[in-house]
């Protein structure tokens, strides 16, 4: 089965428009790469930066795959539709990249630290 047929064929299956389609392969592609980075790279910052550039690979390599069908097919290169879906599912990993590493809304609270060292002890 080749690329297009497997993007119309999750399309059918799941009701999801195009736009949507490129947003959950946006994210999945960040968060699925942040959970397998997670034993190669110690470091928070390092796993999240790889994560962002394997989700913007992920984004450009549907695009060229999309722009190889539409030259073999006679449709020819749509660039605003290309970068249009390239924007579109690399919103939301850079958005959620810049949250992680410029905001304190994903790290844990004092609270949920002192519950956790808490239940620690108590686990003897």
């Amino acid at each position: 089965m080749d690329f297009y047929s497997l993007k119309i064929n999750i399309i059918e299956a799941t009701g999801l428009e195009r736009d949507a389609l490129h947003i959950y392969v946006g994210i999945a592609a960040y968060l699925v790469s942040l959970m397998i980075l997670r034993p190669i790279f110690k470091t928070q910052s390092t796993r999240q930066l790889i994560a962002l550039i394997i989700a913007t690979g992920v984004a450009i390599a549907g695009e060229v795959l999309d722009i190889r069908y539409n030259i073999r097919t006679g449709i020819g290169v749509r660039w605003g539709e290309s970068i249009h879906d390239i924007l579109n599912t690399c919103f939301w990993p850079y958005a959620l990249y810049a949250l992680m590493r410029w905001t304190r809304i994903f790290h844990p609270t004092n609270q949920s630290r002192s519950v956790t060292r808490r239940k620690q002890k108590t686990d003897y």
